[in-house]
């Protein structure tokens, strides 16, 4: 399993403020369980789950049966299990078919990785998964490239619509040797209401380029078979 570069996440989720649930929480989760579908049966696999909220949710809400959390910070494992879910630190660098989920999911992981890495890690998704693959990254847009933000975690090479999707059809043709059944890339989620952003003058620029680019969030699926 390919690690972010740089930093170290440990510092990141003892903090409090990385801890509550908010308004993005809420987009994104809904985002995600509208692509996936009703399946409460299916196997999941969150990479870079952290709080494993969002998947808790999913599995509340149908879209999932058994749920796996994979973080690199052992912080995570404290707060992922008092959620009731199951976590783990590694996983199988050459997974087996025992070793796959049916979906495979990451909000905030791709974009740490630039150059070859950045397409290397959405390949391990799809190396990983028998069915779906889902990522949540941030949209690329100007104010980013000019008031890079600096988070305390590693550096974000944030993602465009159409680098989204070229990078899942990639990966579906490495991986599972031809186009999914079905692959797809928006943008979503307002960007005045992204709050993982450091104080100063970016959260000011964020806030008022939000009401002319109104969305922060780039999300992309593939599904390997058909809908049913």
């Amino acid at each position: 399993m390919a690690h972010a570069p740089g930093g170290e996440w440990s510092g990141f989720w003892r903090e409090i403020r990385h801890l509550h649930w908010g308004a993005v929480d809420d987009e994104i989760l809904t985002a995600v369980a509208d692509v996936l579908g009703w399946g409460p049966e299916r196997t999941l696999l969150e990479i870079g789950g952290g709080r494993g909220l969002h998947s808790k949710r999913l599995w509340e809400s149908g879209r999932a049966g058994a749920v796996t959390i994979y973080d690199l910070a052992p912080e995570t494992r404290v707060l992922v299990e008092r959620a009731g879910i199951a976590w783990t630190g590694g996983l199988p660098d050459e997974p087996t078919d025992a070793d796959r989920y049916e979906i495979v999911w990451s909000n905030g992981v791709v974009e740490h990785y630039e150059g070859e890495p950045r397409q290397t890690i959405v390949d391990d998704h799809f190396r990983r998964s028998r069915d779906w693959v889902v990522i949540v990254a941030p949209r690329a847009n100007w104010q980013r490239r000019l008031f890079r933000p600096r988070t305390g975690v590693p550096d974000q090479w944030e993602y465009s619509v159409p680098e989204m999707r070229e990078r899942l059809a990639e990966g579906a043709r490495r991986v599972w040797g031809g186009p999914p059944a079905s692959l797809g890339a928006r943008s979503f989620c307002p960007l005045f209401a992204v709050r993982h952003i450091p104080d100063g003058v970016y959260p000011i620029v964020d806030k008022l380029a939000g009401w002319a680019l109104p969305d922060g969030l780039v999300l992309g699926w593939a599904r390997r078979s058909a809908s049913p």
